[in-house]
């Protein structure tokens, strides 16, 4: 009797372990299935978005940037963009030049090659006395990004004198480099300004009468005329806060990638 009931123990134990192993090669096969489709998903989606045209991103640019993007492409050789301006165009990581950066990277590759000279506290009388353009001249820029001091000039140059001055600096610009794309924009807006948004519109039509680009990234700001906007500004409205990059930086991704 003994012997009978090992017997009948043996066999219930070796069909224990046989239909456990089937349960678990069942699981396994089953969790490898998804983890496969995942992997399969994800290389779809990687492939889509590497597959997909850098000339699809560039619905804002001008006509002359596209150009020299497709020159670039073909020569091997990136796009020099150059970014200058105030103490708004900060060259800190927080700064909006840098979160543009990270965008265009992330977007044209190794397309647009990104450099930025930030000066302190310079008015655009400071910059042609000291002759400062020839630090951008230097640099042999493809396309400049530029922020001509408008706030640091504000109620110290007087706006007729700033764009007289913009006219000397971008004179020099273009005789050393004729193919130069020029996009001008203005500094950061600041809470209940009286002549300020006259001077920015004055820029504006300075950039429309000599041919150059103008963007207006206000319009991603709150009015001005609102208390909001002071949470978007620091250090007496002399740069932006966190809130204002983003707000720049964002509306410089739409024009420079229609996202």
């Amino acid at each position: 009797m003994k012997v009978m009931v090992n017997i009948i123990a043996i066999i219930v134990l070796i069909g224990t372990i046989i239909g456990g192993k089937l349960y678990w090669n069942k699981q396994t096969s089953a969790g490898m299935s998804k983890l496969v489709e995942t992997a399969v998903a994800s290389n779809e989606m990687s492939s889509k978005t590497k597959n997909r045209s850098w000339e699809e991103y560039t619905k804002n640019l001008p006509k002359s940037v596209v150009a020299k993007l497709k020159e670039a492409e073909k020569s091997g050789k990136p796009m020099n963009l150059l970014i200058v301006g105030s103490q708004a165009t900060s060259t800190d990581s927080t700064g909006w030049p840098a979160m543009l950066k990270e965008t265009l990277k992330n977007t044209y590759g190794s397309l647009i090659n990104v450099k930025v000279l930030e000066y302190k506290d310079t008015t655009t009388l400071d910059f042609v006395r000291n002759k400062e353009y020839e630090d951008i001249i230097k640099e042999k820029p493809d396309v400049l990004l530029f922020e001509p001091f408008l706030l640091n000039d504000n109620g110290i140059v007087g706006i007729t004198n700033t764009l007289d001055n913009l006219n000397v600096i971008m004179s020099h610009l273009t005789n050393s480099n004729s193919n130069l794309v020029t996009i001008l924009q203005p500094s950061q807006p600041i809470y209940n300004a009286s002549n300020y948004p006259k001077e920015a519109d004055a820029l504006k039509d300075f950039a429309e009468e000599k041919g150059y680009e103008y963007l207006n990234h206000w319009s991603a700001w709150p009015d001005y005329r609102s208390d909001k906007i002071l949470d978007y500004l620091v250090q007496k409205q002399h740069i932006p806060a966190k809130k204002g990059n983003k707000a720049w930086a964002s509306y410089l991704k739409e024009y420079f990638t229609a996202s």
